[in-house]
């Protein structure tokens, strides 16, 4: 059976009965009712729905509808587009519309006529009812086959037209520019593909009530008219006061929703930031002002909801209670005017007002809610889709100039990076792309020739435009003058590596066919088979998101083999040796730069100067200039800049001695066979913990018994005073019975008015009042009075339900708003302060789904179905309640119908509830695809690769479709079948009813009430087993979010005997049997390390990868919890807190991470300092100048992750950090391991001055950088293998640190040898 599954969808090959019914989904629900379904049990896509031809369709759609407008003078609109690219799908399903609503306002009448057969006096033949009933049947099943139809072909538009504008969206970024590209960010994107998209699915199945609406109310006006004649026009008065009302609520809800869109981007923003730096802000104790940040914008955020709220909760009450207030104006005045009303009159005029309550005041109501906030939703959509695009620039005379042999040519070329602004500034973060640049930044007069086969190396200091010379090759950076040309295929390797979710091998192929010679040379060219070697799974393992579980030289060398595995003409290296040591650098070079891309035109950046002899050529830039061009000893004797960058690095300092390779918690490759890029899924039903846990956060206690009494007490008065109508219904019958033939009208004006406009002939019940009359008996008298009072009640009720549904939406949602804020607070707090394995072990995007997607759905979708849920479960038990009291025979087919309406959702909720699932799990995949494309965008480009990207992303899309027109027709499937029962214990009721009238002496206004019920009940029934179902899929939402309010807490902030202030003053460390595992299912990393640092030495720390390095620094700062002992100054840093200890310790990390905001911000979150000591702190890391050079000083703006400065000045903001808090402890680990030499140098001569009372860990980068360290600690497999001096530790024969020193060749080694004698010295 599981096997059937798979292939076409049975859909596509259904007869029309088949499509109708939806029993071509059968075989799904007979699977999934005794088996969890996977991804691998979906259907294809339809034909129809694949993602490419709907992206053609709607590409070259928008394209030609943008052309038009500018020829028009308009401005485009893609809400408009979309609309009129699929007007024949959406028009033609309007046609079930039209069927469904004409059938719906016939079933009034016929009902009334069977009515009628009950009121005393009937002329109804037995015959003629039978016919009435059988043709209410009938017409049951007819709207039966047509509304669903109509209801699931909207929602398939809707999914078609969700497709395609998603695949006009990936379409656009595959073209931006890279200025474009910066205008945005991948938040803002998945954003819009989401949550804007989404409300397609809302928004189209209102489309056809604008046009529909209008006419039901003129329709219904004429047969209320035939009915109770010009009272009527109190209808039209009614709807007239409600419906701009409802509308005006509606537009202020759209508004509102844009409010708390732009709050959300706001905060979803900051939130990857703080996951992403979060092992930053706990070794600053960063969390408090961050936690701050978070609540002051979530708490503007709730504030937009609740307002929202409000308006949603008046409008549901307008929606709840539009019926009543139309009845009782009928009705009421009607009573007080004297009009003639039976119990026929009275109930088919409920049956109409019901029908006018659906269509005006729920489909028109959020036909303008919804489709104000899809237009807001477009127009957000639309301003991403007008970026710039990537110029296509002429690549003018440099072609016909073209030498022989000549593979690049560069004529008189500037290039900036300012670029044309797009035309809508909105969003645009005005600040430089790339990672080196200042915001002024260009390239000016390049004038450059590259033969074939050359290796031309490009040098420079930071932010010279060596990237952006590389991006102009691209085509990247447009010229503003002179011209480009590059012959042949390109290959590129940017300066940060870039790894794709998916396989190791995938990774390296990228999308080409495995050429098994060639892939074995690329391993082995970029040295990975050692690391393949350590991989269970080998080249098939899971890299995890962006390279999550590798480490950042094997992400580096990664990156290189899929660079070189394409053959290429031309290959562009951005830095590709600056990640790695001394040996794999070496080895890189020689066999993948020099031998397997020999004869190949290769341009490479680097930092590493060691490498300049063996290059054909090198090109000297500075502030966007090439300086000089030459050969090494050209450029040597020519003793321009060259000669200087030389001098500045001691000539042979250049090498590189330790690996940058820091896995994120040093288990690398051990974890990466557990590693599964899937979304954790949960199976089974959602237990009733989960809605406890969801109502516990919000002051139950208060409010859930308020709202359940208010509920309690407005449908108890709605029962009450329908009642009491149906008695003054009979009390009617029996008055016009009795005066049926008087002559005199008891108010002459109506009765004129009626006989005038043909009421007289037909229906003509004159009532003769006993003021003017002698022969109105007491009787009479008595009936009268009977029945002012039964309308004076039924008024009163229903005020008292008009007021009270009123109420509860308002408390109802008030509760609602609450349990929102709470539940994220307490996430945010319990995320915050989760151990640091839980971010290394979770991908970004999926942490952040919960804080975008889930918490969405909690603030607006969960609210409205609970509360929805609710009361028609209520409304329908007091409808059936009353319904079985007015004829207790009916509870013989109630309980056959519930037992099989419970069979019916228990044999189909388990598969409905897994298609949610499976829904929202392909989703995933599509927003990974985009966040790596965006990140990997300009390589994708370089490689040729877009095509290919488009294709996975169709791929995704169409799995993602196929599963959710499957949960369309699932949800459709059950709704169809739980109606058709309820239409059958309606028919049933009918029978009953007329079979058993005389034997149970049924009343013409009891009767009429019970079938009035049952009328209005089916349409609320459907849409609560459907909202029930969906309920139960959204509560996942909760259970993930309360799931992350139980995480792993790391030990407390503080605690009850903190060290004091002044402490530590000596910074003596002590370790004694020093352990470390990071989680219970993981190796351990650091075995029974004890040693003794000294106050104020000096400490480097070497080692290979994955020797524990980072792990040691991570035990001391407790990043995880190390088992032994930790002594600074004689205190136990394991017993005390972890701000006490972390505040003391000043930490320069690896990576850079610097927070959107202000630079002041990035220094000192607190403000604990004065702008004196910061700009002191700036010019003792020589960035004053850098700084004061900007118009906004300490409070420039710094963009996503410091982009608007490069790498060295970002390095530069940490060293800045560290010096501000002046702490007894300083740890660097690799803190300069992505800097060019002028940088480091910097940086260890800022140590040496500023902390030089300080003590001093440093995991080390270069060698010769920790030669004057007072000693050396040697780590290996987590064990301390050597500590002792530099000097000493040269001396061990086979010694660890020995071989590190020998392995940077014999000159270097002998350089290293002599600077250790003499600091020994």
């Amino acid at each position: 059976m599981a096997e059937k599954l798979k292939g076409p969808c049975p859909y596509s090959t259904a007869n029309w009965l088949s499509r109708f019914t939806y029993w071509w989904i059968f075989p799904l629900f007979r699977y999934g009712h005794r088996h969890p379904l996977t991804q691998d049990h979906l259907y294809d896509v339809l034909s129809e729905d694949q993602s490419h031809l709907l992206g053609d369709r709607m590409e070259k759609s928008w394209n030609d509808h943008v052309k038009k407008c500018e020829k028009k003078g308009k401005k485009p609109s893609l809400y408009w587009a979309v609309i009129a690219e699929f007007k024949w799908e959406w028009g033609i399903n309007g046609i079930f519309l039209v069927v469904s609503e004409g059938i719906k306002l016939a079933q009034p009448f016929l009902v009334g006529r069977i009515i009628s057969y009950f009121q005393p006096g009937s002329t109804l033949s037995q015959t003629e009812v039978y016919i009435y009933a059988m043709l209410v049947a009938v017409s049951h099943i007819l709207r039966l086959i047509v509304s669903p139809k109509y209801f699931c072909n909207s929602q398939h538009i809707a999914l078609k037209m969700k497709v395609a504008v998603a695949s006009l969206i990936y379409r656009k970024i595959l073209k931006m520019s890279s200025w474009s590209k910066h205008s945005t960010t991948s938040g803002k994107i998945i954003n819009h593909l989401s949550t804007d998209l989404d409300k397609f699915l809302y928004a189209v199945e209102n489309f056809h009530f604008c046009w529909i609406g209008p006419l039901e109310i003129v329709a219904i006006l004429y047969l209320l008219y035939q009915q109770i004649g010009l009272v009527s026009l109190l209808t039209l008065a009614v709807t007239l006061v409600l419906l701009p009302l409802q509308f005006m609520l509606g537009w202020i809800c759209g508004k509102l929703r844009m409010k708390i869109g732009a709050a959300g981007d706001k905060r979803i923003h900051l939130m990857n930031q703080i996951i992403t730096g979060m092992r930053v802000i706990k070794m600053y104790c960063w969390e408090k002002p961050f936690s701050e940040i978070i609540f002051n914008i979530r708490g503007l955020e709730v504030f937009q909801i609740w307002k929202s709220s409000i308006a949603k909760s008046i409008n549901i009450g307008l929606f709840q209670s539009a019926s009543v207030v139309i009845s009782m104006a009928l009705f009421g005045t009607a009573w007080y005017t004297g009009v003639p009303l039976s119990a026929q009159r009275i109930y088919s005029t409920l049956g109409w007002v019901s029908c006018l309550r659906l269509t005006i005041f729920f489909f028109m109501m959020y036909l303008v809610e919804d489709s104000k906030q899809l237009a807001s939703s477009l127009k957000r959509i639309q301003s991403f889709l007008t970026v710039e695009d990537m110029k296509v620039f002429s690549e003018g005379k440099a072609k016909s100039n073209k030498k022989g042999g000549v593979s690049v040519c560069i004529r008189n070329m500037t290039a900036s990076w300012h670029g044309p602004l797009p035309q809508n500034k909105e969003g645009v973060t005005e600040k430089l792309l790339d990672q080196e640049m200042s915001e002024a930044f260009s390239l000016k007069n390049i004038d450059l020739e590259v033969k074939k086969g050359e290796l031309l190396a490009v040098v420079g200091p930071v932010g010279s435009g060596k990237t952006s010379l590389l991006l102009s090759l691209l085509k990247e950076l447009p010229p503003e003058t002179g011209q480009v040309c590059v012959q042949g295929t390109v290959g590129y390797m940017a300066q940060t590596p870039w790894v794709m979710s998916g396989t190791f091998q995938a990774n390296v192929t990228f999308g080409e066919n495995v050429e098994q010679e060639r892939y074995r040379q690329v391993l082995h060219a970029c040295a990975l088979y050692k690391d393949l070697e350590l991989m269970r799974l080998g080249d098939q393992t899971l890299v995890g998101e962006r390279g999550l579980l590798l480490s950042g030289g094997q992400k580096a060398r990664l990156t290189l083999a899929r660079t070189v595995y394409r053959e290429a003409d031309v290959y562009l290296l951005d830095d590709p040796l600056g990640a790695v040591d001394t040996e794999v650098g070496s080895h890189l070079f020689q066999r993948c730069i020099c031998e397997l891309l020999r004869g190949k035109t290769r341009i490479l950046v680097t930092h590493q100067l060691q490498y300049l002899r063996s290059a054909d050529r090198i090109v000297v830039l500075n502030e966007g200039r090439v300086v000089s061009v030459g050969t090494y000893d050209e450029l040597v004797k020519q003793g321009t800049e060259f000669s200087s960058i030389l001098t500045k690095h001691d000539k042979d300092m250049e090498e590189k001695d330790e690996s940058q390779e820091k896995s994120i918690n040093e288990q690398g490759e051990k974890s990466t066979e557990a590693f599964d890029d899937g979304e954790f899924v949960e199976t089974g039903d959602v237990g009733w913990n989960v809605y406890k846990d969801y109502y516990l956060s919000g002051r139950p206690w208060l409010y859930l018994p308020l709202t359940m009494f208010l509920l309690l007490i407005a449908y108890a008065a709605n029962g009450y005073g329908n009642w009491h109508l149906a008695k003054w219904a009979e009390l009617s019958n029996s008055l016009n019975l009795r005066t049926q033939n008087g002559s005199y009208p008891l108010y002459p004006v109506i009765d004129t008015l009626n006989q005038t406009h043909g009421l007289y002939t037909t229906y003509m019940y004159n009532i003769t009042p006993h003021l003017q009359t002698s022969n109105f008996t007491t009787e009479g008298s008595l009936i009268t009075v009977q029945g002012d009072e039964l309308m004076q009640q039924y008024l009163v009720a229903m005020s008292v339900f008009v007021v009270g549904i009123s109420l509860f939406s308002l408390v109802y949602f008030r509760m609602s708003v609450i349990i929102s804020k709470r539940l994220h607070n307490n996430m945010f707090q319990v995320v915050m302060g989760a151990k640091t394995h839980f971010f290394d072990s979770n991908p970004v995007g999926q942490i952040l789904n919960i804080f975008a997607r889930d918490l969405g759905l909690i603030d607006s979708l969960i609210p409205s179905l609970t509360s929805t849920v609710i009361e028609i479960s209520v409304q329908l038990a007091m409808k059936i309640g009353i319904t079985c009291i007015i004829n207790p025979f009916l509870l013989l087919p109630l309980t056959p119908l519930v037992i099989v309406l419970y069979l019916i959702r228990w044999f189909s909720l388990p598969t409905t509830r897994n298609m949610k699932r499976l829904e929202a799990m392909t989703q995933s995949p599509i927003f990974s695809h985009i966040s790596d494309t965006l990140v990997g965008l300009q390589s994708i480009r370089a490689l040729g690769m877009s095509r290919k990207f488009l294709q996975d992303f169709d791929r995704f899309q169409d799995r993602h479709t196929s599963a959710f027109f499957l949960y369309l027709s699932t949800i459709r499937w059950f709704s169809v079948r739980s109606l058709f029962f309820l239409d059958v214990y309606f028919v049933l009721v009918i029978l009953l009813s007329l079979v058993l009238r005389d034997m149970i002496g049924l009343s013409g206004g009891l009767f009429g009430m019970a079938l009035n019920y049952l009328l209005t009940m089916a349409t609320p029934f459907a849409y609560m087993m459907r909202k029930t179902a969906d309920l139960n899929t959204l509560m996942t939402s909760v259970e993930r979010i309360v799931s992350y309010t139980k995480l792993e807490q790391e030990a407390p902030k503080v605690s009850n005997s903190p060290p004091p202030s002044s402490w530590p003053q000596n910074g003596e460390i002590k370790l004694v049997n020093v352990g470390l595992q990071y989680s219970s299912d993981t190796d351990q990393v650091l075995h029974n390390i004890t040693c003794l640092i000294n106050s104020r030495e000096k400490i480097g720390i070497v080692g290979r990868t994955g020797a524990g390095k980072s792990s040691l620094l991570a035990a001391l700062l407790r990043l995880a919890e190390p088992i032994g002992e930790i002594y600074i100054d004689d205190v136990n840093v394991l017993k005390i807190g972890l701000h006490e200890l972390r505040n003391k310790i000043s930490v320069i990390p690896q990576d850079p991470i610097l927070f959107s905001g202000t630079l002041r911000k990035n220094l000192d979150p607190f403000e604990e300092y004065t702008d004196d000591q910061l700009w002191i702190a700036l010019e003792q890391v020589q960035l004053k100048v850098k700084v004061q050079s900007e118009r906004e000083g300490l409070y420039m703006e710094v963009s996503d992750s410091g982009q608007n400065l490069s790498v060295g000045q970002r390095q530069l903001v940490c060293l800045a950090r560290a010096i501000l808090r002046q702490n007894n402890i300083l740890v660097l680990d690799e803190a300069t391991a992505n800097v060019d030499h002028s940088t480091d140098r910097l940086i260890q001569e800022t140590i040496r001055s500023r902390f030089k009372n300080c003590t001093v860990l440093t995991v080390a980068h270069r060698i010769h950088t920790i030669m004057d360290s007072s000693r050396v600690m040697v780590l290996n497999q987590g064990k301390l293998v050597e500590f002792d001096t530099p000097y000493q530790l040269l001396q061990i024969e086979d010694g660890f640190f020995r071989n590190l020193v020998q392995q940077t060749g014999k000159a270097q080694a002998k350089v290293l040898q002599t600077l250790a004698e003499n600091y020994h010295k």
